[in-house]
């Protein structure tokens, strides 16, 4: 299991990692004799040296950039973004964050290594502890400072967080939301609701760094579950009465979804997933759960529409054997749903990119004394590294 940031750790792999190495000793010794060497083999064009590092691991990277100045400045360079783009289309990575303890434990599950990776966190101040939402590579993390409740933006890869500035309405415990622009890396974070005060939404815009007020709910509501897709912030209301709502972040404003709840839907979670919103839900059918089942929002035609179901075999384990059924937690990122049943150290996946859908239990998760307050959080990793605070 390898520690991001730490050299002695990561380990460049594969034919090509092995290659680069060889051939950064290669010039290493031929740079110490290049007095004593009349023919000395020229090196390699930058543009090979961007597409040998472009099919490397993102992991890799942080041993990469270590090697010059020109390395860890290529990794930035947008051109080397538009060569990894077309290598490897997204790495996405699914974060298990401690709720109340993630500077010192946080990993990272790497679906395309089959791996786990810790990432430390134990750059953030002792107070920031609280992982609220995460989009784009950024996580949003809440703290108590001084009585006061404190948001702030971190990088857990390049280990760079800022603290935003306090918003306009004092809140406690508010719903988040952050939505990152792929292209420009700006980003905006939505704050909605409190125990004190559900009315009013603010915007955090990166661009001019400060939090706008904008439109108000339909009317005060309390909030179950979020998810942000194709620019509208979707909100299941814990109820009653139960309702959908959306907020359009360009316009600023709410407004209903009219779709009723699938029948027999008792414990939900929203996750967006190519553009297309889904309800992961357990049914419970006269006292008893009957299953879990994926729906995805046809707001033309009103309804949600059933589109995967775990199979039964697996819906066993993840219902432990008849024992009370904790709130479970999904994700989405890339091409798979991660589902975490509370307080247990499994992880279950589905790959919604195959043909049909597959299942399967993650290879053992790293140990947790008390996975009670373990959070997932799942979000696609830049391959350049560039997402900003």
């Amino acid at each position: 299991m390898g520690n991001i940031g730490s050299t002695s750790t990561w380990v460049v792999g594969g034919p090509v990692g092995l290659g680069l190495a060889a051939y950064m000793y290669d010039t290493q010794i031929r740079d110490r004799n290049s007095q004593n060497t009349k023919n000395r083999i020229p090196e390699l064009p930058e543009e090979v040296v961007d597409r040998i590092q472009a099919y490397l691991p993102v992991s890799s990277y942080f041993r990469s950039r270590t090697v010059s100045k020109r390395w860890h400045a290529s990794l930035f360079a947008p051109s080397f973004f538009e060569i990894r783009t077309q290598v490897h289309h997204k790495e996405a990575w699914m974060f298990i964050l401690s709720y109340r303890h993630c500077r010192n434990w946080s990993y990272a599950y790497d679906p395309t290594f089959d791996t786990w990776h810790k990432v430390p966190l134990s750059f953030l101040p002792p107070d920031f502890m609280y992982p609220t939402a995460a989009a784009g590579g950024l996580i949003c993390i809440r703290a108590y400072v001084d009585g006061d409740q404190v948001l702030s933006v971190c990088n857990p890869l390049l280990k760079y967080w800022r603290e935003l500035p306090p918003w306009q309405e004092d809140r406690i415990d508010p719903v988040i939301g952050i939505d990152v622009n792929p292209i420009t890396k700006e980003y905006r974070i939505i704050a909605v609701g409190s125990y004190e005060s559900g009315a009013m939404t603010e915007v955090f815009d990166s661009r001019c760094n400060r939090w706008t007020a904008t439109g108000s709910l339909p009317h005060k509501m309390s909030f179950a579950r979020s998810a942000l897709c194709n620019g509208l912030f979707y909100c299941m209301t814990a109820g009653p009465p139960d309702a959908l709502l959306a907020y359009n972040i360009d316009q600023g404003m709410w407004r209903v979804v009219p779709v009723s709840r699938p029948s027999f839907l008792w414990y939900g979670d929203l996750v967006e997933h190519f553009g297309r919103l889904l309800l992961v839900g357990a049914l419970r059918v006269d006292q008893r759960f009957e299953g879990v089942r994926i729906w995805e929002l046809r707001e033309l035609v009103a309804e949600w529409v059933e589109v995967e179901a775990m199979p039964d075999r697996l819906f066993k384990e993840f219902y432990r054997k008849g024992k009370m059924f904790y709130s479970f937690q999904c994700v989405a990122s890339g091409s798979f749903l991660y589902l975490h049943v509370k307080k247990t150290p499994r992880v279950l996946m589905c790959d919604l990119g195959s043909h049909p859908p597959t299942w399967r239990w993650l290879s053992n998760s790293p140990t947790c004394t008390d996975w009670s307050e373990v959070s997932i959080w799942g979000f696609a990793i830049d391959p350049c590294l560039s997402a900003s605070v």
